[in-house]
């Protein structure tokens, strides 16, 4: 497997077609992949999902590009200002200089 370094757009006016070329970091040396794609919308949709993914790379086995994500767990975020919350509550409730007198 080879990582992708980066992904160009090309639109060929000889053959009025378009195409990814891929710029791949192989032993010591660039490589560059060329595949003919659909149209621009295809096009768009595979640099957006390099652009958005931590880890690209290409597979010239089975000719497969893949793209892999890091998620965030927002669940656990929610969880931590949640915890925050309930201590700085804690911390009011106890302090002597907020009670009342009566």
């Amino acid at each position: 497997m080879l990582p992708i370094q980066g992904l160009k757009c090309i639109y060929d006016t000889n053959g009025r077609g378009w195409a990814i070329e891929l710029v791949l970091k192989a032993e010591g040396e660039d490589a560059v992949r060329r595949f003919d794609v659909d149209g621009p919308d295809d096009a768009e949709m595979l640099i957006e999902a390099f652009e958005d993914s931590s880890a690209s790379i290409f597979d010239p086995e089975t000719g497969e590009i893949i793209f892999g994500y890091e998620y965030l767990d927002l669940d656990a975020e929610e969880e931590d200002e949640e915890d925050e919350e309930d201590a700085e509550d804690d911390a009011e409730a106890s302090d002597p200089d907020d009670k009342m007198h009566a």
